[in-house]
């Protein structure tokens, strides 16, 4: 490769993405990844020379061909492909103050549109089919404790499945009763908790020992994406429906919305940067589902969550 394409390139993956951007390890591994499949294409498919990856030589039809080449013969989704699009047309954006000479060239990149994805209906569960996850959990053994545990945790702070493997014991504030999570570019926010989630965690406390500051490990290794949705999986066979950790999150969302809570609030405590985000939430709620969640209304035993009667709940998300 010539050394402006390189060295910007070079740059753009060290010091502007970790440093000025200061984005999340999973954000960077994709931006790579993004650049390794490109140049991989480059030259083994179009059988450029690697000195002749050139911002000049590089065109905005190379780049659609190249897009059309990951959805048609790698068989990537729509979602995937766009997502290695935004990642080049950051990295031209980075560039195109000191690349005048190529300025043309770069916008033309600049300027292919993302493709129009096929949204997937939002999968969520309705009250009756949480309550019956969480009434099938054994929690006469430790592991099904530990499990209800995770479940609720899942649910009554809406986080990702990467923020709560990453939950340290510094993270948690008991007393008044909130969880700080690291979201996406290692950004945190304060996410309130219920009073049995209080008491869950106390009893987790109790009987598990935490090593190295992860609350949830084994012999001291951190708790994997991967081990977080066997658990999901193991406990949703109960259920004639598929879900993962997320759905726990898209359940919250939901449930808070039928309850009247203003979306700025959800909002906050999903983490998300936009309220565009956040607005489709709203659009699962039709008449239907909306009446169906209302008959749902769980009555769980003392020893389960029961995020109706929790009258801090509400209040602490009103003072977010």
């Amino acid at each position: 490769m010539n050394k402006d394409f390189s060295y910007y390139l070079s740059k753009f993956l060290s010091d502007y993405l970790i440093v000025e951007r200061n984005m999340s390890d999973n954000t960077i591994r994709s931006y790579r990844k993004t650049f390794q499949i490109l140049i991989d294409y480059l030259v083994n498919i179009k059988g450029i020379k690697l000195k002749d990856i050139t911002f000049k030589n590089i065109t905005r039809e190379i780049i659609i061909e190249f897009l059309n080449y990951l959805e048609d013969e790698k068989k990537n989704s729509i979602r995937t492909r766009n997502q290695r699009l935004a990642c080049i047309k950051s990295f031209y954006q980075y560039c195109i103050i000191d690349e005048i000479d190529n300025i043309d060239n770069i916008r033309k990149i600049l300027s292919i549109k993302t493709k129009k994805e096929i949204k997937k209906v939002m999968n969520y569960l309705t009250e009756e089919e949480l309550k019956t996850i969480f009434d099938s959990i054994d929690t006469s053994t430790k592991i099904g404790r530990r499990n209800l545990t995770i479940l609720t945790l899942l649910y009554d702070t809406a986080a990702r499945a990467s923020e709560i493997i990453n939950i340290k014991i510094e993270d948690i504030h008991l007393e008044e009763k909130y969880i700080i999570l690291t979201g996406k570019g290692n950004k945190q926010r304060v996410v309130p908790i219920m009073e049995q989630t209080k008491k869950l965690l106390i009893s987790y406390y109790k009987e598990n020992i935490i090593l190295n500051g992860y609350l949830f490990n084994i012999n001291g290794m951190r708790f994997s994406k991967n081990t977080l949705a066997e658990i999901v999986k193991k406990h949703s066979k109960i259920i004639s429906k598929k879900i993962s950790p997320h759905t726990f999150r898209h359940t919250r969302a939901v449930h808070l919305l039928d309850k009247g809570v203003n979306i700025i609030y959800i909002q906050e405590l999903l983490g998300h940067t936009s309220i565009n985000t956040t607005m489709e939430y709203a659009k699962v709620i039709e008449k239907s589902k909306f009446d169906a969640i209302k008959e749902a209304n769980p009555k769980l035993d003392n020893d389960l969550p029961d995020w109706n009667n929790d009258s801090d709940l509400l209040s602490q998300l009103l003072n977010m």
